[in-house]
Order: structure tokens, then C-alpha cells, then sequence
């Protein structure tokens, strides 16, 4: 929603409000009062002008004429600076009641002075407000996805899927090698020494007589 000129204006006046010198020798801060106008339940039509009064004196630092409202689409607003007792006797103290009168109608709200900025929509002949539009909050930031990225890595459907390897046999255990190996020493030596025997009987036997 489109808002410009009224937070120009708005700007402004706060700007204006603030000392143009070193506190020490300046009077007190004012009271900077802004907000929507609202006349007969509609925007107040751009150029209205707002004062404020404390105790039916004219407290608005400008001067009569100088300041209006600015109507920016179904709103209108306004911004005035309410001027300290030390600046002008009688007006603003600490608690004192600020009035209004909007196109020299008095408005139905009123709140007490402070220094500094204060917010207050005014409204005449209705108690109806048109509120200030509110700006149209940024889009939140897109949210990058979780987890592993995608692959161009696509089995289209009838594709051919290659058979998967079968498995190399596994090597002899160790364990079972080292214990068969003494069994065949002792298979190997019985059978080396059974046929030492039988060639010395045999060559007994076959030895001459004397």
C-alpha cells in the first residue's frame, strides 16, 4: 500500500520538532502529535488544518494556515508540534490536556502533553477512525530444500538393468589350514616309514644263503 507522503510528512515535523541548537540553550522539547483525521466517518479532505490547545490556548508552533493534512489514498494524516510552556506561557507541562480542532471542528480525542513524539488519530462529528495504512510486509525468504541433491541419474521404463556380479568365493579360513597341516606331516612320515620296513624284509629275503 502506497504511503509516501504521509511518512514525509510525518519526517518532517519530528525533524522540526528537535532543538536546532545545543540543549543547554534551548526551551523544552514539544510534543510532536500525529496520526490519521477522520471527518464524518471519511478522510479529512488534504489541506485540513489541525491545532492543538491546552487550556483553550493555541499551543501549535505554526502558524495559523501553515500546516494541513495530507490525504494519501483512503487516509489522511496529520503531524503538529505542541509547544512547551517555556516557549509560549500556558501550554505544554507535563500531564496538561491537549485538545484538537480539525477545520476549526473540535475533535473527540485528547491526550495529555509529553516531549516527543505521540500518536493519536483524531476524528470529528463520528467516532469512526480511517486508520493510517501499515506497510505491505517484505515476501519471506524462500527456504532452500533439506537434504541430498538431485541426479541426472534416470531408469527410464524397458531400460536394460545389468545383472548384479556374483560373489567371488571366500578365500580358506587360515584356522583350518594350519590345524590340517600336521595331519598330513603324520600321514606323509607313516607312510615313508611303512615302506622303509617293507623293502628291508623284502631284501632279507631275498639275500642268498651261505
Amino acid at each position: 500500500m502506497r504511503t509516501p507522503a504521509i511518512v514525509l510528512a510525518c519526517a518532517a515535523a519530528l525533524v522540526a520538532a528537535l532543538p536546532a541548537h545545543p540543549a543547554s540553550a534551548q526551551p523544552q522539547v514539544p510534543a510532536t502529535v500525529y496520526g490519521s483525521v477522520t471527518v464524518d466517518g471519511r478522510a479529512a479532505p488534504a489541506g485540513t488544518e489541525v491545532r492543538a490547545l491546552i487550556g483553550g490556548i493555541d499551543c501549535t508552533q505554526a502558524a495559523p494556515g501553515e500546516r494541513g493534512t495530507i490525504t494519501d489514498g483512503p487516509a489522511a494524516a496529520y503531524v503538529v508540534a505542541v509547544v512547551s510552556e517555556s516557549q509560549r506561557p500556558g501550554c505544554g507541562r507535563t500531564g496538561a490536556l491537549i485538545t484538537f480542532t480539525v477545520g476549526g471542528r473540535p475533535a473527540l480525542q485528547s491526550i495529555p502533553w509529553e516531549p516527543g513524539p505521540i500518536r493519536l488519530d483524531l476524528s470529528v462529528g463520528s467516532a469512526a477512525i480511517t486508520p493510517l495504512p501499515t506497510p505491505t510486509p517484505a515476501p519471506p525468504t524462500p527456504t532452500p530444500p533439506s537434504g541430498p541433491p538431485p541426479t541426472d541419474d534416470v531408469t527410464l521404463p524397458g531400460t536394460l538393468v545389468p545383472a548384479p556380479a556374483s560373489p567371488s568365493p571366500a578365500p580358506a579360513d587360515n584356522g583350518e589350514a594350519s590345524s590340517l597341516a600336521p595331519a598330513v606331516i603324520v600321514a606323509l612320515v607313516a607312510v615313508a616309514g611303512g615302506g622303509a620296513v617293507a623293502g628291508i624284509l623284502l631284501a632279507r629275503r631275498t639275500r642268498p644263503r651261505p
